[in-house]
């Protein structure tokens, strides 16, 4: 009997490991058909696998920008060696290796002396053309190391890689999602780029606002957990848009559009033929390697040892919040909770200098981070210990001043009795010397003693009387709305026409109002903010519409545009664009029409530079009011109309479309499925 229960235990135990097997080989299975690696990209993972984890960041390749196998030469620099130093470096090494390109190129039968020579000959196929050595040497490109980076956000990970992968698995997304931070940030939650992206999953603000709050008292970006709730939902709407995960991680990098266009031009979806075949004008090196670095930093992430030896991640971070019912100083509830600066920071890294400053209060149902060691059952009666001084009914005004000819950053601070620290710190400024006329910058709350005149409008005003001195723009942004819904609501021909006594309405109830309204203010708006100004992205990130000029000289009609807009961007008459495309006065564009345009006057990227402005503007100001919580699917009925759809959800066509940029909303049919985004009003 003894012996018999001893076979049915090790019987028991050899199904048990069959079924852990089965069931790791159908993980292995998923997570490679989510995840795949085709072989025309192998040796592109492998270069990344190199990059993270044998080459430092005292050291970088030589290699060639579409082949990646081919690596000319491996430099190392002294730690303590300058930028400039290195760069110097790097530029010689370049010249010299395309020298030996070129004469390869142009020198085919003469005996090439030399190991060098040989040895980059070598690197190539014997049947390598003339023509492919020349276009080689155009493609020298330099890669610095992040083997010693790499490892050290591998430990950093421990801190949020179990939040990531939970919020992830209950959204529904893969959680080998998780390891992309490795290729954002090397899981610094503070890490910045150039670029303006910021936090752990390097949001830029345009991306970021449609779901977390990013402004001067609030950037959600640098908060890892709030951060990731975004990058989760971006994900997954960039896979709902692709329809798979390479491409919805590349969208990621070069945005949903790009995607879009890409899936377009190569018709398919398969990333090696993108990767490989598309030539879109903004689809460079790190778009066509981003989802290559992912393979190569998920790998990395799974099998550490592997690659570095064993290490230890650090501890999971715990947190304890608690939402706050009325506006604080950050002082206050650092006294009340016994925290002192650094750490309490450390907690809430969302909140921005200007709360520090004590410019701004922390807002009104701002999830507080404390310390673990707070019980729940007392915080109630540490908050209530706070002083009356130190807190506030409502968020305290935004007091600004626009820098005029002859101005500088000391000059301001000395007038407004503030220091030069704190307008940097509160206008994000990268450096006190750069300030330029015109623009708009923030002063803390304790200047508004020294402006004559100068008030408040309460956030809930519905109606406001003009003052000495009031400007509809100043006006507007006090009042937390849109200058272009001032001048529709009032039914005003011209913003500089304010009269002293005049009553202004300044909000609908219900106070969602269409972020379209007047659009050829908008457009003159925007008209004057692009003249001085460059755009740095030639798309909206998330956003995959096309904005962009078709075949030269077509475009596709987006939502909110009509073709007097495309007139005065391209300088042009209303009536030439419809002789051009043979409609008639009454006729009306479609979205998704295409229109045909006239750059006798304009160039094609001053028209697409004021076309993107617009609709940045109109989603930028959508965005800084509204953040994305969630979607819901919705099934249309026959008799349903998609415009009191969208108002049933408080939804904008615009951002409706963007959701659902495979349907012809012209022509919208029973029983077609819609996502539609569930908004929440952000906090003051």
């Amino acid at each position: 009997m003894r012996l018999l229960a001893t076979v049915e235990r090790v019987t028991a135990l050899s199904m048990l490991l069959v079924v852990l097997a089965l069931l790791s080989t159908v993980s292995l299975a998923k997570n490679t058909e989510e995840f795949p690696l085709p072989k025309a990209l192998q040796a592109d993972v492998k270069f990344w696998s190199r990059v993270y984890s044998e080459v430092t960041t005292n050291e970088g390749l030589i290699h060639d920008n579409e082949k990646l196998n081919i690596i000319y030469a491996r430099l190392s620099f002294s730690p303590s060696s300058s930028y400039k130093e290195r760069q110097k470096v790097i530029k010689n090494k370049k010249k010299y290796y395309k020298k030996i390109l070129l004469d390869l190129a142009t020198k085919p039968h003469i005996r090439l002396n030399g190991r060098q020579y040989k040895r980059v000959k070598a690197l190539w196929p014997k049947d390598t053309a003339r023509k492919e050595f020349r276009a080689a040497a155009k493609r020298i490109r330099f890669q610095l190391g992040q083997a010693d980076r790499f490892k050290r956000g591998l430990v950093r990970s421990g801190r949020w890689l179990p939040f990531i992968k939970n919020e992830f698995k209950t959204r529904g997304i893969p959680v080998e999602l998780a390891a992309l931070p490795h290729v954002e940030s090397s899981f610094r939650s503070d890490a910045k780029s150039h670029a303006g992206a910021a936090g752990l999953w390097q949001f830029t603000r345009p991306t970021g606002r449609r779901f977390m709050r990013i402004d001067h008292v609030v950037d959600e970006r640098l908060d890892p957990f709030l951060a990731t709730r975004a990058a989760g939902l971006l994900l997954k709407d960039n896979h709902q848009i692709t329809g798979t995960w390479p491409l919805a991680l590349t969208a990621y990098n070069h945005g949903a559009a790009g995607m879009r266009r890409a899936i377009k031009k190569t018709g398919g979806t398969e990333i090696s033929k993108i990767v490989r075949e598309y030539k879109g004008r903004t689809f460079g090196f790190a778009s066509r390697n981003f989802y290559n670095a992912f393979l190569a930093a998920k790998d990395i992430d799974e099998q550490p040892a592997k690659y570095f030896g064993e290490l230890t991640r650090d501890k999971a971070m715990e947190i304890q919040e608690i939402e706050l019912s009325s506006y604080y100083t950050a002082k206050g509830l650092m006294t009340a909770f016994g925290v002192k600066n650094n750490i309490f920071k450390s907690l809430n890294p969302a909140l921005q200098p200007t709360i520090w400053s004590n410019s701004k209060y922390v807002p009104k149902g701002y999830r507080l981070r404390v310390p673990l060691d707070v019980s729940a059952d007392s915080t109630h009666h540490l908050i209530a210990s706070i002083p009356v001084d130190e807190r506030g009914a409502k968020q305290k005004s935004d007091v600004s001043y626009r820098v005029k000819r002859g101005d500088s950053l000391s000059k301001i601070a000395q007038r407004f009795k503030v220091s030069s620290r704190q307008l940097v710190a509160i206008n994000g400024l990268r450096s006190r010397h750069n300030i330029r006329i015109g623009q708009v910058l923030k002063l803390p709350h304790s200047a508004i003693k020294q402006i004559k005149g100068s008030h408040s409008i309460k956030q809930d005003a519905i109606f406001y009387q003009v003052r000495k001195g009031d400007r509809l723009s100043v006006i507007a942004r006090k009042a937390g709305v849109l200058e272009a819904d001032l001048l529709s609501l009032n039914k005003l021909k011209n913003r500089h026409h304010l009269f002293i006594g005049q009553r202004l309405r300044l909000r609908k109830a219900p106070a969602l109002l269409s972020v379209a309204a007047n659009e050829k203010a908008f457009d003159r708006s925007v008209k004057s903010t692009t003249s001085n100004s460059k755009l740095k992205n030639k798309t909206l990130i998330a956003d995959p519409s096309n904005y962009l000029v078709i075949n030269k000289r077509e475009v596709e009609a987006q939502s909110n545009e009509t073709l007097g807009h495309f007139a005065e961007w391209l300088s042009v008459s209303n009536a030439k664009l419809r002789r051009l495309n043979k409609l008639s006065h009454k006729a009306r564009l479609l979205v998704g029409q295409r229109v045909k345009l006239d750059f006798s006057a304009v160039s094609t990227d001053k028209f697409e530079a004021q076309r993107l402005a617009f609709h940045q503007q109109i989603q930028a100001r959508f965005f800084d009011r509204y953040r994305v919580l969630k979607t819901v699917r919705r099934v249309v009925r026959k008799g349903d109309s998609v415009w009191l759809l969208a108002q049933q959800y408080n939804v904008p066509m615009w951002l409706l479309r963007q959701y659902n940029p495979t349907i012809d909303f012209n022509h919208l049919g029973a029983r077609t499925r819609l996502i539609f985004p569930v908004l929440e009003k952000k906090l003051k």
